[in-house]
């Protein structure tokens, strides 16, 4: 039961972030009609088939966020907590001050 608790999270974790930031059921150009190209041209496709398009658009994208999430998860090796503290003190929280200052001088320096 904890491995598909996991897997479930997964799924629903890449079907987020397809939602939010990548469009979810959108495919680009298709509206309620059919396809709709800059410049006025426009191809004709029945309802069902939109409705189709939309929910394969929406399935692709979460396969491929949970295929990237399953990828990366194998790939990057797992850390001891000791190491997470030191990467994220050491290393990260430095950064992080460095890229607050530096964003800081810029606009600074580009509003005069």
């Amino acid at each position: 039961m904890f491995m598909m608790a996991e897997y479930l999270h997964m799924v629903v974790g890449a079907a987020v972030v397809a939602t939010l930031f990548f469009g979810g059921w959108q495919v680009p150009y298709l509206g309620d009609t059919g396809f709709l190209f800059p410049g006025g041209f426009a191809v004709g496709v029945p309802a069902v088939l939109v409705l189709l398009l939309r929910i394969g658009a929406f399935v692709a994208k979460v396969l491929f966020f949970a295929w990237l999430y399953v990828w990366v998860r194998w790939t990057v090796p797992r850390f001891r907590y000791d190491q997470v503290m030191r990467l994220g003190w050491k290393v990260l929280l430095p950064l992080s001050l460095l890229n607050i200052f530096a964003t800081g001088l810029i606009l600074l320096l580009l509003n005069k």
